[in-house]
């Protein structure tokens, strides 16, 4: 379970967390005592995503990310499926203290919508901005580079080589010692068969393979929550 305090709405609530299993439950609610209290705007998008079931990547997968941002220093940030603006809104505090901003992409336009409202909420809209349209087809037509990107749709691939070419445009866009992050790398498990999965799995488990042996990166996964890939551009 995790604590959302709601700024203004009265009282505190508790919302089940989602295990993966790559840790105990009891570990992974040992980890979220350690992520300080959302409160405000990132409160508000959780109990969105929980009250309309909008996936986002949760507190401790946003605490880690603003974490290495902040340490990063990372200025400019791209952040690929914002969806309602929750893994922006993480990256936006780093980019606040790093005197940065944060470049969004999102296709649905109805989540574009709310992701720009929460944005104006939290008076980052001057430091977040959402791109509307298909990532692959703008990050095509982007002549900016980055100090950090997150990768937040390699499941929505209906072909597992979208993944490549995604991470192909990754690496072109991100600045020498940048960082790129991928949600969702063990996709619940299903990349440890992936012959038997989903054309997105498929695409997940060759992201996983062609960012281990990419010449230009440095690279792990991480166990946290459904897996969180690290990459360096060297």
């Amino acid at each position: 379970m995790w604590l959302i305090t709601i700024e203004g709405h009265g009282s505190d609530r508790w919302v089940e967390m989602k295990h993966y299993g790559n840790t105990s439950a009891e570990i992974e609610d040992y980890m979220l005592g350690f992520v300080p209290p959302r409160e405000g705007v990132l409160a508000d998008i959780e109990a969105h995503a929980e009250r309309e079931g909008v996936p986002i990547i949760g507190p401790m997968a946003g605490h880690l990310i603003y974490t290495l941002a902040v340490a990063l220093k990372a200025k400019e940030m791209l952040d690929v499926g914002t969806a309602i603006g929750y893994s922006a809104m993480w990256l936006a505090l780093a980019a606040q203290k790093n005197k940065g901003r944060v470049v969004s992409i999102e296709k649905d336009d109805s989540r574009a919508v709310w992701a720009e409202a929460y944005f104006r909420q939290a008076g980052m809209s001057g430091i977040c901005a959402v791109r509307r349209g298909d990532a692959l087809v703008l990050m095509r037509g982007m002549d900016e580079s980055f100090d950090l990107i997150l990768l937040d749709i390699l499941t929505q691939f209906d072909r597992p080589d979208a993944s490549l070419e995604l991470l192909d445009l990754c690496v072109k866009r991100l600045k020498p010692g940048g960082v790129l992050l991928s949600d969702n790398a063990f996709r619940s498990g299903q990349v440890l068969s992936p012959e038997n999965a989903p054309p997105s799995t498929q695409g997940i488990a060759a992201f996983n393979r062609a960012i281990a042996v990419h010449p230009r990166l440095l690279s792990t996964i991480i166990p946290l929550r459904d897996g969180i890939s690290m990459s360096v551009k060297l």
